[in-house]
């Protein structure tokens, strides 16, 4: 039985761009912020991460209270992160629909450098 040379060609591209395709998070933004749970060194703690945009871990954060750490701003209640500290620059952050999830995290708020 003979394949037609259109069947295989699209397959092959089909496997490809899924393959090589990568969920992007927070699109139009630089990070995204997701709380991943208690810390495993002590569950007394929790532990936030910073995601880029395809999912690496850029800090992890694992501390009682984000909001007194030094990494984050934080609102006043109900509390929601609200900047980033990273590396010497400054993000502000927002709630987005688009945020998605990395590693089966949802990603809480996205943070866009605000020029600082």
């Amino acid at each position: 039985m003979r394949i037609p040379a259109f069947s295989i060609f699209t397959i092959a591209l089909l496997s490809l761009v899924s393959s090589t395709s990568v969920a992007a998070i927070c699109p139009g933004y630089n990070f995204g912020i997701a709380d991943t749970g208690p810390s495993a060194e002590d569950p007394e703690l929790g532990t936030w991460e910073v995601f880029d945009d395809s999912c690496s871990v850029m800090k992890e954060v694992i501390t009682s209270n984000p909001c007194t750490e030094g990494t984050f701003d934080c609102s006043p209640a109900p509390i929601t992160f609200t900047g980033l500290h990273l590396n010497g620059l400054n993000y502000a952050c927002r709630g987005d629909p688009n945020s998605g999830y990395c590693g089966g995290f949802y990603i809480q708020v996205c943070c866009r450098n605000d020029g600082n």
